[in-house]
Parts: structure tokens; C-alpha cells; sequence
């Protein structure tokens, strides 16, 4: 082992066992926030106890035993919340606690372990989990992890999505918040406020692809658990992806639609879609594009998904090379199974990318209305190999840059939206004395260059300065 990686391994050790210094001074940064007109010129920034204290374009005074970082010609940005992270779905091997996940716990390990060093990598700082099923105390217990903000998770009744994706019974138990029995809408709505929710997630799923007879709530339902979320101060996230999915949220005035609007397929006559997102905009309803979840799909059937380089970045070896194994396959031979077996795997990535395409018309679509979007990629969205943590975040900021989002609507989508999405504005989303300091210290400005997300410096975490580099898979 050279003398260079012995020093990269002792540097990471360092990082993860010791605490954030007291006090961290960024000099001569220029800061791009939200609630800014413009970039700044360039500042001071005092943090204290992992906390903003002090912002000023006059020398501060910190204390002898300060870190200072000369950040001169760089760009102080806040970090990057993804509003829809699924920490307890590992890439391309599916929900923790069920197989085939089970099967592999030397794998599952790796990746657990990695998991929150990837988001930290792509400068995901915080990160909402709508259905966190039992990992997310694992998660929070990593030395080094985004602040992890996570929903309560009430599936549809048996026979309904999500229960009707596992054919263990054991898996039950990764769903406590089930409405059944004695157990009402309003009962279980107290407890997930009481366990520390942050929001409600519900499912208007009806089937995928022909299938359209899976029982969903209706509306006397819907209604009752919004109210009783309300009560509690919780919005209400829908997983939906069709148009007339969306319809019954938006007469149930549910919050938040969890999935663009990719599927447009409509029994008779063109496909309502801009009424609908019209409608959506009269309401104010929350919107994730989760573009990532169609394309994940494609790039699953791809032939060379695998080799690109910056999986390296953010999978553990060992998981890397059993992707690339007959049984590392599964999900790609799962998905090639409904297309002619004489079709090749390319044009059937490409025909995901139809669906890519709505979601990024519907996208730009509201963009061009005013509409304040919100990062997230619902990663890994499926057991796709090629959606990793952090990655298919940048992925996301990407197509946001694709379907028209302008680079300033592309900041607020990752920043300060989320934070006022789910009453986190005091503590997150903007450089401000006060905040928490998670920010990230880039080498070109956002609002220039989509590229500059990718090019992180240095990510601080509560105060804790952390090379990007550190973060990688080592």
C-alpha cells in the first residue's frame, strides 16, 4: 500500500470520529442563495456550533482555535435536499429485509455504509424519505450522513400497492403504519406525527402497465387522512405518475404529487394534460419530476450501463462486479421479459425514454407557468443498478437542465422549496445567519453552469468541512 492511500485511509478515520471544530471561517467566498438578487461580492462567513453565525463582507474575528478556509474565486452554495431518497432500497438489489436483498448481507453492509457518503459526494446535505420502512435508524447512525427528514408510509389495503409487492409475510412488519382493524385514518396519522414524521405518504397507484384493478383509497378516505395530517401540521406526499391518478389527488387536494407526470395514456380522445397541470397550478400543489425513475429503467437495459465511470465513485466494489453476474441481472432480464425476445436491449431502454420525455414536457411545462419544483429523485425509484445515491441526484439536476428549468428555478428546487415545502425554512435552504450550516463550497457558480454541481470543492456538514474526495469509495 502506498504511502499516499495510507494517508487517504488515516484522513478518512480522522473525519468520521472527530467533531466539527467550534468555530469555521470561510474567507472571501462568493455566495449564491436564494434569497439573493445575485451572487454576492465576495464574504466572510463565521460558522459557530455547527451554525451560521456571521455573514459580512468586513474581516471577522474568530476565536485562535478557528479552521479557516481561504475560499477566494470560489462559491458558497446552501447543500442540496433530495425530497424523495429511499434509504432503505439498495440499487439493483431491492428493499432491505427481503430477498433479494436478504440473500446478500456482506453486499447489503457495503452499501449501507457508502449510501450516505454518496449523497454527501454529490452535495446532498439533506434528504426526505417518504417511506423509510426500518433503515432509516441505521442511516442516521452512519458517522457521516445528509440530515435525514423521513414521511409515515400508509399503504393500500391488501391487494393494493405497495403490499401487493411482497409475497412474504414477514414483510408486513416493515409497514406499521397500516390502516386495519381499530387502527383509523386517524389514529395511525397520530402516531407517525408522534414517531417524528415530517409528512404522510399515501399511494394512488392502480396497476402498471395494462394492469388497472388495484384497490385504492377512496375518496371519504383520502379526505379523512388529509384532515387528520393537517391537524398535525403534516402535508400529505401521493405517489401518482398518470394523469388519472393525479385528477384524484387533486380532488382530494392532497399536497404533493410525488412522481411527474409521465404516463399519459387516456381511454378516449387526447390525453387531458395540460388541463391538468393547470389545475395543479391553480392549487399549488407540491411537484417532484422524478425523471430519474424512467430513465433508471432505460439505463438498466443499456449494455454498457455499467461502465460508466462515475459508478466507481459511489459503489462499493464488491456490489460493482456482482451487478455484472447472471444473478446481478435479474432485474434487467425482469424488465427485457416484456418486450419481444428478439428486440434488442437498447431499443427497449429507448422506448423508457418516451416516458423521460413526457415527464420532462410536463416539467417544463410549469416551469414556464411560475411553478416552484422540487429535487427529487425517488432513487433508486426501482431495484435499477444504474440509480445510486447522490448520482441520480446530479442525473436529476441534469434533466431538470434538459426539460427548460432555468438555472436560477434548478437552485430554488433543491434549496429553499423543499425547505418551505415541509416547514424546514428556519433551519435549511439559504447562506443566512441561523441556518444550519450544511453548504457546499464549489468551484464555478451554479446560476452560470449546471455543471458547477458536480463540481464540488469541499461539503460542510454542520460545520464539518469534508473534502469531496474523502466521500468517494475508497
Amino acid at each position: 500500500m502506498s504511502y499516499a492511500n495510507i494517508l487517504l485511509i488515516l484522513t478518512l478515520g480522522l473525519a468520521a470520529c472527530t467533531p466539527p471544530p467550534e468555530e469555521l471561517l470561510i474567507e472571501n467566498v462568493t455566495i449564491v442563495s436564494a434569497h439573493l438578487d445575485a451572487p454576492s461580492a465576495p464574504q466572510n462567513v463565521l460558522i459557530r456550533d455547527g451554525v451560521i453565525a456571521e455573514i459580512s463582507i468586513e474581516p471577522i474575528a474568530a476565536g485562535r482555535q478557528a479552521q479557516r478556509i481561504n475560499a477566494s474565486g470560489r462559491f458558497l452554495a446552501p447543500g442540496l435536499m433530495d425530497s424523495h431518497h429511499h434509504v432503505a432500497f439498495v440499487p439493483g438489489l431491492g428493499a432491505m429485509g427481503v430477498t433479494p436483498a436478504s440473500d446478500h448481507p456482506a453486499l447489503l453492509e457495503a452499501y449501507m455504509a457508502q449510501q450516505p457518503r454518496s449523497l454527501l459526494y454529490y452535495g446532498v446535505t439533506q434528504i426526505l424519505d417518504p417511506a423509510p420502512l426500518l433503515a432509516w435508524r441505521e442511516f442516521e447512525a452512519a458517522p457521516l450522513a445528509p440530515d435525514l427528514m423521513r414521511c409515515g408510509e400508509i399503504p393500500n389495503a391488501a391487494g393494493g400497492y405497495p403490499l401487493n409487492q411482497r409475497d412474504d409475510s414477514d414483510a408486513l412488519a416493515l409497514y406499521p403504519y397500516r390502516i386495519e382493524g381499530e387502527a383509523t385514518p386517524e389514529d395511525v396519522v397520530a402516531r407517525i406525527a408522534a414517531d417524528g414524521g415530517v409528512c404522510v405518504k399515501l399511494y394512488l397507484e392502480d396497476g402498471f402497465g395494462a394492469e388497472t384493478g388495484w384497490p385504492l383509497f377512496d375518496a371519504d378516505m383520502l379526505a379523512r387522512i388529509r384532515d387528520a395530517a393537517h391537524a398535525h401540521g403534516l402535508p400529505v406526499i401521493v405517489h401518482a405518475n398518470a394523469i388519472d391518478m393525479y385528477q384524484i389527488a387533486l380532488d382530494a387536494r392532497l399536497d404533493i404529487l410525488g412522481h411527474g407526470l409521465w404516463n399519459w395514456q387516456w381511454p378516449d380522445g387526447e390525453p387531458p394534460v395540460v388541463a391538468t397541470l393547470d389545475r395543479l397550478v391553480e392549487q399549488g400543489t407540491g411537484y417532484m419530476p422524478t425523471h430519474s425513475v424512467m430513465a433508471g429503467l432505460g439505463g438498466q437495459l443499456r449494455p454498457d450501463a455499467l461502465d460508466d465511470p462515475q459508478l466507481a465513485d459511489v459503489v462499493p466494489a464488491a456490489l460493482l462486479d456482482w451487478y455484472r453476474t447472471g444473478e446481478g441481472q435479474w432485474f434487467a432480464d425482469e424488465l427485457a421479459a416484456d418486450f419481444p425476445p428478439d428486440m434488442p436491449r437498447s431499443e427497449m431502454a429507448d422506448i423508457f425514454g418516451y416516458g423521460v420525455g413526457r415527464a420532462q414536457r410536463a416539467t417544463g411545462y410549469l416551469h414556464a407557468q411560475g411553478h416552484p419544483l422540487l429535487l427529487a429523485s425517488d432513487c433508486p425509484g426501482s431495484p435499477t443498478f444504474v440509480n445510486q445515491p447522490g448520482l441520480c441526484t446530479w442525473r436529476e439536476i441534469l434533466s431538470l437542465n434538459e426539460a427548460g428549468v432555468s438555472l436560477q428555478a434548478i437552485l430554488e428546487a433543491g434549496t429553499i422549496n423543499p425547505a418551505r415545502q415541509f416547514g424546514l425554512e428556519a433551519e435549511y435552504g439559504t447562506v443566512e445567519p441561523g441556518k444550519i450550516a450544511n453548504l457546499l463550497i464549489l468551484s464555478a457558480n451554479p446560476l452560470e453552469e449546471v455543471t458547477a454541481w458536480d463540481r464540488i470543492e469541499t461539503v460542510i456538514l454542520h460545520g464539518q468541512p469534508l473534502s469531496r474526495q474523502m466521500l468517494a469509495v475508497q
